[in-house]
């Protein structure tokens, strides 16, 4: 069975107006909540018998990241939940592949990255209530 790699993109400025915008919304359903956190994160289906190189994984980690931020991106993730912290995760489902997959897979075989066969991406939210 292929490894699915994660690669985790730490929220920008354009993320954290969402995560307000999105924390505002719930707090009419939820009271409790007192932050709103997110994250983008790449699940990448990886097919070679071996797991990728440095080389490799520095492409990969170019490809998701943004051009005018410096380490953005990361193999662990950035939200890291506290006891009174609940992490969501939504993305679509994994019996079918997506379009945006389709197409990120095409621009990885173009940067000579040729075990990379699904690219899945999904938000992670980290939502910090009061107990």
């Amino acid at each position: 069975m292929s490894p699915v790699l994660h690669f985790y993109v730490r929220p920008s400025g354009h993320e954290g107006a969402a995560s307000g915008h999105t924390r505002r919304k719930l707090q009419g359903k939820l009271p409790e909540l007192q932050g709103v956190e997110t994250e983008l994160c790449y699940n990448v289906n990886w097919t070679a018998e071996a797991l990728p190189s440095a080389e490799e994984t520095k492409k990969l980690m170019w490809l998701f990241g943004c051009p005018l931020l410096l380490d953005d991106v990361a193999r662990q993730s950035w939200l890291l939940p506290g006891s009174n912290d609940l992490l969501l995760e939504v993305g679509p489902r994994l019996n079918f592949s997506t379009p945006t997959s389709t197409n990120i897979v095409s621009v990885c075989h173009a940067a000579g990255l040729g075990p990379v066969d699904r690219v899945e991406t999904t938000r992670r939210y980290r939502l910090s209530v009061w107990l």
